[in-house]
């Protein structure tokens, strides 16, 4: 007989049986509950809990406690898994550009899990921006500068300044690189090696005239070299530079008139570095800030209170309010005003893609420098000169974190739509956007639906 018979192997389940197997069934469950729960306890313990701080530390909210912040850093040294690049001098070709990367480095020596690296641009107009940023960032700074011609030689002169005379030029020592790149066509009046030596060389402070005396002359604005030649700002070239100068795994790619909140670093590292928000570093994503405006004369909210009490006061608008609302409106923005914390956390307030009521979104974010690059191609006169990174962004479907502890204000002095208009380089630059990026992007990276430049 080559059949076999199931009862053969299998007794039938009797009534004894059947309970036996409820009563483990109970039990899996209550110890799976258990442990859920002891879970979530775990992490909202983790989360929660804020070591003490000490007036040692100067209003900083990093755990004061060494064996807790050590603890930190070995956690972000884990997870992040990152390399510190050197910061060495280097004299390179960047396009159509030269590039004196690392012109200045900063004297404090990081590892690139620890802190964060606010990268920024310019030229040696906005020098005036350095030492406010640095007193609410207090972390390193990478600026690159636009100094074609003779403006390498005024751009040299006030980082000198900056340096040695300045009241808080031990704060600017410690943490600024500064980053000079000129085109081609426009080579400075003297070989690299001068301005490197006069870097070696101290100012005389006692003869030195105020850092910005420099740029007038009888009350009148001394023309610099970019304008006497009417050049355009290659802004993005400034953002590529400072960003992959960046010795830290976090970067916060921003402009210079923008000043974050205070204690913005702790707060973020200790979130990432939290068991909650480990997903977010296992796909594409970013963190960002709400930006806002100031009036002329108002002074900078120091923390979100009062930031929301200027706003309410009509003293602070959203980023842009007047010219581009929907470009800086961050989604939840009625919910993250209703968030207000009083113990030093940060969390995430919401996730959203760039798409629907956000698909002309121009935010400004935490992210790494594995993100797109910024096409250096637009010009800041065009406008819209972050719309294709964003663009991309969307393709390759990044998360938009926004942060609900953190926010970016812009120096005092709201800005027109009068004064930001630029009619003709705006439709040139867009149309470029259009009819060439576009397609060069459609080709490199596909279609998704819902995404738009």
């Amino acid at each position: 007989m080559t059949g076999f018979s199931s009862s053969a192997n299998y007794k039938p389940l009797h009534t004894d049986d059947v309970a036996m197997v409820a009563r483990r069934t109970t039990v899996l469950r209550t110890v799976l509950l258990f442990v859920i729960v002891f879970f979530v306890l775990f992490c909202l313990m983790g989360y929660y809990y804020q070591p003490r701080t000490s007036a040692d530390h100067a209003g900083s909210h990093y755990p004061t406690d060494e064996a807790s912040y050590e603890a930190l850093l070995r956690r972000l040294k884990t997870i992040l898994n990152c390399n510190t690049q050197p910061n060495d001098f280097q004299l390179e070709t960047h396009g159509g550009y030269y590039l004196l990367r690392n012109f200045v480095s900063a004297q404090q020596p990081v590892e690139c899990y620890e802190t964060i690296t606010y990268t920024t641009h310019g030229d040696y107009t906005f020098l005036d921006n350095v030492v406010p940023l640095l007193e609410r960032w207090r972390a390193p700074l990478s600026v690159a500068l636009y100094a074609p011609g003779y403006d390498l030689d005024r751009s040299v002169e006030m980082i000198r300044h900056l340096l040695d005379c300045h009241e808080r030029r031990q704060l600017v020592r410690q943490y600024v690189s500064f980053h000079l790149y000129f085109g081609v066509e426009h080579l400075p009046e003297r070989p690299i090696r001068h301005y490197r030596e006069l870097m070696s060389v101290p100012l005389d402070c006692t003869n030195a005239t105020n850092l910005w005396d420099t740029l007038y002359d009888a009350g009148v604005v001394v023309e610099s070299f970019r304008a006497g030649k009417n050049l355009s700002y290659p802004v993005n070239v400034g953002r590529n530079v400072a960003r992959s100068s960046a010795q830290t795994h976090f970067v916060l790619a921003s402009d210079i008139e923008l000043y974050p909140n205070p204690d913005f670093i702790p707060m973020f590292l200790r979130m990432i570095a939290h068991p909650f928000y480990q997903y977010t570093l296992h796909s594409p994503g970013v963190y960002v800030l709400p930006v806002f405006e100031v009036a002329e004369g108002r002074s900078m909210p120091e923390d979100k209170a009062h930031l929301l009490d200027a706003l309410q006061r009509g003293e602070a608008i959203k980023f842009h309010e007047k010219i581009c609302s929907n470009c800086h409106t961050v989604p939840g923005y009625a919910e993250w005003l209703g968030v207000l914390k009083y113990d030093f956390t940060m969390d995430i307030q919401t996730s959203s893609k760039r798409t629907g009521a956000y698909v002309s979104w121009e935010p400004i974010y935490v992210g790494t420098k594995r993100e797109p690059e910024y096409d250096e191609r637009l010009s800041w006169e065009g406008k819209a000169d972050k719309m294709t990174q964003g663009y991309i962004m969307c393709i390759l479907g990044y998360d938009f974190h926004v942060l609900d502890n953190g926010f970016l204000v812009h120096r005092p002095g709201i800005k027109t739509i009068a004064e930001a208009n630029r009619p003709p380089q705006q439709a040139k630059q867009r149309s470029f956007i259009r009819r060439t990026i576009a397609n060069e992007i459609h080709a490199l990276y596909g279609h998704r639906e819902g995404c738009k430049v």
